[in-house]
């Protein structure tokens, strides 16, 4: 199973904090989090189409996106395709600013925009609930979880109503936000995710891994997912993957 990781990766993420929280992107990061069982590759928008070209997009099953600064900057013709390739069957994470990526907004149809909460960048502890504990996405994270700083978010959410709502997310100045929810487009599958700032080390966290390896799982291609369970390569790629799943 081929995942790529796009990250704008910022002039911004390459020093001062983000840069000593990520030191390898956050691309990197989340490269890690995911660990062994992937095929991973990873896309930064200053590369050639922005680091998505046809012979990547074929091949990748799920794309994780993370975006905040640049989203605007992205080439037409790159999130066109992408969003070709979703409504094709690919399978899609968005995460955390990636709500305002072309690519979301064109397969939302709305502004994605937030109520915006005072020193929003300043972080607060963020407790994520799941409120759909049966879905695949939320199988082994705990409810009530705490993030001990992250950005808030807070509703009104402007997105269409979602197929599942996964992930409730609370923070402690009393807003809150729905933090993870599933969408589908044509024979796509899509995850919006929102935590993930970049000044602050979600990607790093082991639960945050678990969701996110939960979510390529659910949103790659039925036949592909088919292919990795009954895999043997390496003598033990089922039992990982049994463990994704396991609680």
């Amino acid at each position: 199973m081929i995942v790529t990781i796009f990250n704008e990766y910022h002039p911004n993420e390459r020093v001062g904090k983000s840069a000593k929280i990520y030191p390898e992107g956050i691309h990197g990061a989340i490269k890690n989090l995911l660990g062994d069982g992937f095929d991973v590759r990873t896309a930064t928008q200053d590369e050639p189409y922005n680091g998505l070209p046809d012979e990547l997009l074929d091949k990748t099953d799920v794309l994780i996106w993370w975006s905040k600064n640049w989203d605007r900057e992205v080439l037409n013709s790159v999130a066109d395709k992408v969003v070709s390739r979703i409504q094709n069957g690919m399978g899609a994470v968005f995460l955390h600013s990636a709500k305002n990526s072309k690519p979301f907004l064109k397969l939302t149809g709305t502004s994605a925009k937030t109520k915006e909460t005072k020193g929003n960048e300043n972080g607060e502890r963020e407790r994520l609930f799941v409120v759909a504990p049966s879905h695949p996405i939320a199988r082994g994270v705990p409810s009530g979880y705490v993030l001990p700083n992250e950005e808030p978010y807070s509703e009104y959410f402007d997105v269409p109503k979602p197929d599942d709502l996964i992930f409730l997310g609370g923070f402690e100045s009393g807003v809150c936000i729905r933090a993870g929810m599933t969408f589908t487009r044509g024979l796509g599958k899509i995850f919006y995710f929102q935590p993930g700032h970049d000044t602050f080390p979600a990607f790093h966290d082991p639960v945050i891994g678990r969701i996110l390896k939960n979510a390529v799982l659910w949103a790659a291609p039925g036949e592909v997912v088919s292919d990795y369970m009954h895999a043997e390569r390496s003598g033990g790629l089922k039992q990982k993957v049994f463990k994704l799943f396991k609680k």
